[in-house]
């Protein structure tokens, strides 16, 4: 693996832990409905973006926010639309990073796993 390589996962591993905290940061001066909203939908996101495997992920995302969309923007709720759109982009970003790290972790643990099986063939 090049240093460019893990430099992307590196930047995709703080880019999943920042990103949920600099959005309650911005969200402060929403509502605490708005709040927990976000909440659960992060939770949602880490179990999806961990524990599912990426194709599931992409089909979540794309229906999801399918759904996000038609209920926050086409139906009618009453929410400022920088609420919404923090609802709506919530999910798709911080699955989507989730699941590029936890790809390039289990690639490089099975590669580490191969690796020492290898020293060990090669050490007998």
């Amino acid at each position: 693996m090049n240093k460019k390589y893990i430099r992307l996962v590196y930047f995709a591993l703080l880019a999943a832990l920042l990103f949920p905290i600099i959005t309650f940061w911005l969200a402060d001066s929403f509502q605490i409905n708005v709040i927990n909203g976000l909440l659960m939908i992060f939770v949602l996101a880490i179990f999806v973006g961990l524990f599912s495997a990426r194709y599931l992920v992409s089909w979540l995302i794309i229906i999801l926010t399918t759904v996000a969309v038609a209920f926050l923007l086409l139906g009618y709720v009453v929410m400022a639309s920088t609420e919404k759109t923090f609802l709506i982009i919530a999910f798709p970003v911080e699955a989507s990073l989730l699941s590029v790290m936890r790809h390039h972790i289990l690639d490089w643990s099975i590669v580490s796993g191969r690796e020492s099986d290898a020293k060990r063939s090669i050490g007998h």
